[in-house]
């Protein structure tokens, strides 16, 4: 062979070699979780075979409900299953013991508890909603199988507990031995794609080519990031000393990043209003802007690793060091202008830069020190995140969920249906698990064909296929591609919920045992009964206060109005934090599907980041406040500024528009006499920073997206024809 034919063999060698890698990483990830849940499936089912335990599905369903694709969230599943499971068997067991003989206070009882229960999946994130939502569906489940030979209950109970032990101890042995992702990896990716897309942020947004869709979507992007990594993090704990010895520095970073991306929103909104009424202070700004961009922002790759980081942070602090000169140089132009407000502009957005570049600067140096893997001391109290939910809206999902629990139970009861214990078994779990999602009803409807193919394909398999099949291999062998089907649709964006009931309702369907039935009209009777129980809960979700609705949307906007008077009353200490993860909690729904439905949709995103940047406006003022001894009429100014902030946002109105206007500029006016007094006490550096902090509040207020986005719950006046002209 010519040494150039050899080296056309190596390249193309290497070439496939390269797509292997990359296919590797991408969908051969995939692939590997798929068969990763199928051998936890087929070993469960094997040794509940061996153990001669009356129900192996179980133990398989377990497994794939189990599985996850890191290992930390298999055993923080697995935890939470066992508990709600042993919760669930017991409040069966109380209710069987009572209403054994009376259908109608047994499924009186059951619809309270599972309602009690979707409340509580609606009120909880992550596994703890899981938690709630399996507790609530095992009582139902006990009462399907038990309901015919109630004397069999603790029978039935310890079996199932030990099926669903079984398969957590497979999901976890596999996770754990077959190629094991961990969470540290996942926590890796999430820090490096949010500081990738915080930057790109920056970058569309000095560039200007990015309409204002593109951009609202990146803002959803970057709150959606804040919570998946605290979501992961909280799961974490359990996987890896490592992780907890990191507790510290994830919950400072994602503190610190809620600080920069709210700094920078304001400053970006400032820059917006004062360029749009091409205002000397906004051209200024402008160039000080563009210089920022051009030696930190597009000055080389985005940080990657920890040295890269830490590049990056002394390119900020070295740019730090440079703005000074460059804005006291500006600073002399603005100010031989002459004009008061132009004077206040430029302050405020300096005052704003200087705080980004520096929470910028403070971010980036914990980014560059995570992959350090020493101990930390306990967490402060301020930089916990808090967790924002609606009670209100918990209760009525428990509600949507006690009425379909009653409507099958009537129905059942009523018509002596064999198979009704099925249809409220599944309208029960339907009912919770979706409880939370974003929306609901498009969840059960995904759901609904996932049940129904998984229905189509086990009736051929078990009564065309495995009939069959002679030993436990070819009964493996003749399940793989149906499990496949529906186990890689389960990987597919999207397709989550088709895949995923597809994959437990062919298992469910499908009963493999020691001892085979084959009843082809039981079979159905059976299917159909769970087909209705999940048609009955997507109903439930369509006609009971849909999430879709306008009430919802409306109480959303208060609620999030609300934390504008948190930040004006609450106690200050760990407020800044916890007012800042709060109000990006409130549209968790809305970051998880990572899309922007409507223009409603858009009001409470643009609602959300004023809301974000007033009440972190307001928390410095107050901060400043309490740091002074201000003279009595300074003090009772900024109080009637800030109680006026707070009664508009609770109450929007023109009315309490123009008088939260007047008293924020009084507080304004009342400042600059306080600094241009012979017997001014307090520090000038702190009296700018309160003039900062009230510029920035009335700037806000009088911003005509904002007025739009605070009466987006249907104002009983126009405020947008009352406001006076921005300046």
């Amino acid at each position: 062979m010519s040494a150039f034919g050899a080296d056309a063999v190596k390249s193309s060698f290497g070439t496939v070699w390269r797509e292997l890698v990359f296919w590797g990483r991408s969908d051969g990830l995939d692939w590997i979780f798929v068969f990763k849940i199928i051998l936890a499936a087929f070993l469960a089912m094997w040794i509940s075979m061996q153990l001669r335990l009356d129900q192996p599905r179980t133990a398989m369903m377990t497994a794939v409900i189990v599985m996850q694709q890191q290992t930390g969230l298999v055993l923080v599943k697995s935890i939470y299953r066992i508990g709600a499971t042993i919760a669930g068997i017991l409040v069966g067991l109380l209710l069987l013991s009572l209403f054994a003989q009376e259908p109608v206070l047994y499924v009186l009882g059951l619809a309270v508890w599972v309602g009690l229960c979707t409340a509580g999946s609606a009120f909880y994130r992550n596994f703890r909603s899981y938690g709630c939502v399996l507790a609530g569906y095992s009582a139902a489940m006990m009462g399907q199988f038990s309901i015919p030979e109630p004397t069999a209950f603790f029978s039935i109970a310890s079996t199932r507990l030990t099926e669903i032990t079984l398969g957590i101890l497979c999901a976890g042995v596999v996770s754990d031995v077959v190629f094991p992702r961990r969470l540290s990896d996942a926590i890796t990716s999430n820090v490096q794609n949010r500081y990738r897309e915080f930057i790109a942020f920056i970058r569309a947004s000095l560039s200007g080519a990015a309409g204002r869709a593109e951009l609202d979507s990146m803002r959803l992007r970057l709150v959606g990031n804040v919570l998946s990594l605290e979501s992961i993090r909280s799961n974490a704990v359990l996987e890896d000393p490592e992780i907890r010895g990191r507790d510290l520095r994830l919950r400072k970073l994602n503190s610190e990043f809620m600080a920069v991306t709210t700094t920078f929103s304001s400053f970006q909104h400032l820059l917006k209003r004062l360029t749009k009424n091409a205002t000397p202070a906004g051209q200024a700004l402008t160039s000080l802007w563009e210089s920022f961009g051009e030696t930190v922002v597009t000055k080389g790759e985005i940080p990657a690793n920890a040295d890269a980081a830490h590049q990056a942070a002394r390119r900020i602090a070295a740019f730090r060091a440079v703005l000074g000169r460059r804005i006291e140089e500006v600073r002399k132009n603005i100010a031989a202008d002459g004009d008061p407000q132009t004077v206040l502009d430029f302050a405020t957005a300096v005052e704003l830069l200087h705080r980004f570049l520096r929470e910028l600067h403070a971010y980036t140096r914990t980014y560059a020190t995570l992959p350090n893997a020493e101990n930390e001391p306990n967490t402060p109290d301020d930089i916990d995140f808090s967790v924002r939910t609606d009670p209100v809206v918990a209760l009525l999902s428990g509600g949507r969920a006690f009425v379909g629990i009653i409507v099958i139970g009537w129905f059942w009861i009523a018509s002596a249906w064999p198979y009704g214990t099925s249809a409220l078994t599944f309208v029960a779990i339907a009912s919770a698990l979706f409880a939370s999602a974003p929306d609901p009803s498009r969840n059960t409807n995904r759901m609904f064909i996932g049940h129904l193919a998984g229905l189509v394909a086990a009736f051929v398999y078990k009564f065309l296929v495995m009939p069959d099949m002679d030993g436990f291999a070819l009964l493996c062998a003749s399940m793989l591609p149906f499990l496949m089907v529906g186990l890689y649709i389960r990987t597919r964006p999207g397709l989550v919920d088709i895949g995923f009931g597809y994959t437990v309702f062919f298992i469910q369907m499908t009963n493999p045992s020691n001892t085979m039935q084959f009843n082809p009209v039981d079979f159905i009777n059976d299917g159909c009964g769970v087909l209705v129980g999940v048609v009955v809960a997507g109903v439930m979700y369509r006609t009971m206060i849909p999430v879709a609705g306008s009430w919802l949307k409306r109480r959303l906007a208060r609620q999030i109005r609300h934390q504008v008077i948190m930040a004006c009353f609450d106690p200050l200490a760990g407020l800044g934090n916890r007012f800042e993860s709060s109000t990006r909690d409130l549209l968790h729904k809305q970051a998880a599907v990572q899309k922007i439905e409507n223009e409603q949709d858009r009001r409470l995103l643009t609602l959300m980041f004023s809301v974000v940047e007033i009440g972190r406006a307001v928390i410095h003022l107050r901060q400043d406040a309490v740091a002074l001894r201000m003279p009595q009429p300074l003090a009772d100014s900024v109080q009637e500024s800030l109680s006026a902030t707070a009664l508009f946002f609770r109450r929007p109105s023109a009315t309490f528009h123009d008088a939260a206007l007047d008293r924020v500029t009084n507080a304004i006016k009342t400042i600059c006499l306080e600094t241009e007094s012979a017997a001014c006490a307090c520090p000038q550096n702190v009296l700018n920073r309160m003039l900062t902090s009230l510029h920035l509040i009335r700037t806000a207020l009088l911003d005509e997206d904002v007025l739009v986005a605070v009466t987006t719950d249907g104002p009983s006046t126009n405020l947008l024809g009352v406001i006076p002209h921005a300046a």
